[in-house]
């Protein structure tokens, strides 16, 4: 699982993680063009950073993948209804007192979750080792399967969270040695920040168009 495909600046990249940068960056972009077949690309995605989460003592951001592999098989089911019902599901806003509701169980569900990892690792040291920065990786788990869930919903806010996660991603796994996954985070927030203006205006848009209707 760690062998090397080539070394960058000193830095070794193994199969496993080039793999997983690719099959991210082929995700993250497709959901940005609105495609289905994102979601079933990133279930091996999901598989793959399972496995790397699990080396480097990422507990959290494991389990995570676990919640993303269900969501991307819901993801599969709501983006692909047949035409009649898939025209209902439309690019749409949280109201304000959601965004609220979203943001604290995000920060609660986060601490608790990264104490009851710290909990198991001390109670189980044989098998489970010293979690790396609990906190962080914790937030960024419960973030992330919110960001997730919108997006599944086709909610512009999911792309605004996502957003906020890569950027923090990208100095959380810079620090921790994974330098590509870093740099596939900074490329996801590129991508992240386009995917949010180009479904702005598809909301706009649609906006526009159901206030014509109403007139005619």
């Amino acid at each position: 699982m760690s062998a090397i495909a080539f070394t960058v600046l000193g830095y070794s990249l193994s199969w496993l993680e080039l793999a997983g940068v690719l099959t991210g960056l082929a995700a993250v972009s497709l959901a940005a063009m609105g495609k289905v077949i994102n979601f079933y690309i990133g279930l091996v995605n999901n598989v793959l950073y399972f496995i790397i989460f699990y080396q480097n003592q990422l507990y959290s951001m494991m389990l995570l993948q676990v919640v993303f592999f269900s969501l991307c098989c819901y993801g599969i089911y709501s983006w692909s209804k047949p035409n009649e019902q898939q025209k209902k599901l439309k690019i749409s806003l949280l109201k304000v007192h959601w965004r609220i509701v979203i943001g604290i169980i995000i920060i609660v569900a986060g601490l608790l979750w990264a104490r009851l990892v710290v909990y198991f690792s001390e109670l189980f040291p044989e098998n489970i080792e010293t979690p790396a920065c609990p906190n962080i990786d914790a937030l960024l788990t419960m973030a992330s399967i919110a960001g997730q869930a919108l997006l599944t919903r086709k909610k512009l806010e999911s792309w605004a969270l996502w957003m906020m996660i890569d950027a923090s991603s990208t100095v959380f796994y810079a620090t921790l040695g994974l330098y590509f996954t870093a740099i596939l985070y900074s490329v996801y927030f590129c991508i992240g920040t386009r995917a949010f203006f180009r479904w702005r205006k598809e909301y706009l848009l649609q906006t526009e168009n159901r206030q014509q209707q109403i007139i005619c």
